[in-house]
């Protein structure tokens, strides 16, 4: 899903299991641009025990928590580099 400067998303899948959805939402402000990421675990129960089991990762949504802020960190270092 993507319409250019307001959203894109996108789903992960294994096989036939729902694994998540994540977004990215944009929204204009004064001085730029604010942008959202949201993360959706779809995950049932037993996918989520696996998923521990399989990455390493107990706890899910701090990981993944950590990992949206240091990709809007990225996405920010990288707009306001760009040249106007």
């Amino acid at each position: 899903d993507a319409t250019p400067g307001e959203r894109f998303s996108f789903v992960v899948n294994v096989g036939p299991f729902k694994i998540s959805q994540w977004s990215f939402d944009i929204e204009p402000t004064k001085r730029g641009c604010l942008v959202v990421e949201t993360w959706e675990d779809q995950r049932g129960g037993f996918m989520k025990q696996l998923g521990a089991q399989a990455s390493g990762v107990d706890d899910r949504v701090a990981h993944n928590r950590a990992g949206m802020k240091q990709t809007l960190e990225a996405i920010a270092a990288a707009a306001e580099s760009a040249p106007t």
